[in-house]
């Protein structure tokens, strides 16, 4: 057992906790989240909004070194709108619609900003095509079905952020014996990809 990093952990936990709602802290991470009025994009409650996200999510990232998308519920905010870390830049993703999903499914540990520092490995299909609006209005299309780890895991973040807007969160989607709690400074250098295979 490392105590040291199992400490730095929960310290960490504890520093990022004003960042979003906490389970069991809000109803609202447990409703769906409306979608937004596309003439309303430009407004200030919604630029105030996405600023709100993304230095939020720039925090986390810089107090842990993770977190890769937030969605606005979980900042209070029942809206459809997310940010994510595609690269070293900030997606605004709005009104997102899963239009296509893989036949195959994979295993892959989550963390969660509203449920830190607890692990779930979840069922997701290997990728997903998606449309959504960006901060200026445009749509686009997220289809990204590369096999490389990085693209598995932003076709993951995106299916994360989805699942907040519909009011699940990842742990939502294990059975509570399957939670693991951070506490090895490896584990997602070792984690891997692993197939899912669904019993007929």
């Amino acid at each position: 057992m490392n105590t040291r990093y199992k400490k730095s952990v929960f310290a960490s936990a504890a520093r990022v906790a004003h960042l979003t709602y906490q389970i069991g802290e809000s109803d609202l991470l447990r409703k769906k989240s409306a979608a937004v009025n596309l003439s309303e994009i430009d407004s200030p409650k919604i630029r105030s909004l996405i600023a709100r996200l993304k230095t939020s999510l720039r925090e986390f990232r810089k107090l842990t070194g993770k977190g890769r998308g937030i969605a606005a519920v979980q900042t209070g905010t029942p809206l459809q709108i997310a940010v994510i870390f595609i690269g070293q830049d900030l997606e605004t993703v709005i009104n997102p619609k899963v239009i296509k999903r893989s036949p195959e499914f994979l295993i892959y540990p989550e963390i969660c900003m509203s449920a830190n520092p607890v692990i779930a490995k979840v069922v997701r299909p290997a990728w997903v095509e998606v449309e959504y609006y960006n901060e200026q209005g445009n749509k686009k299309i997220w289809n990204q079905k590369d096999q490389s780890r990085e693209d598995l895991i932003l076709n993951r973040v995106f299916q994360h952020e989805i699942d907040h807007m519909e009011g699940i969160i990842n742990i939502d989607l294990v059975k509570p014996n399957e939670l693991i709690l951070d506490s090895d400074p490896g584990y997602f250098k070792k984690a891997v990809f692993e197939k899912f295979e669904t019993k007929l």
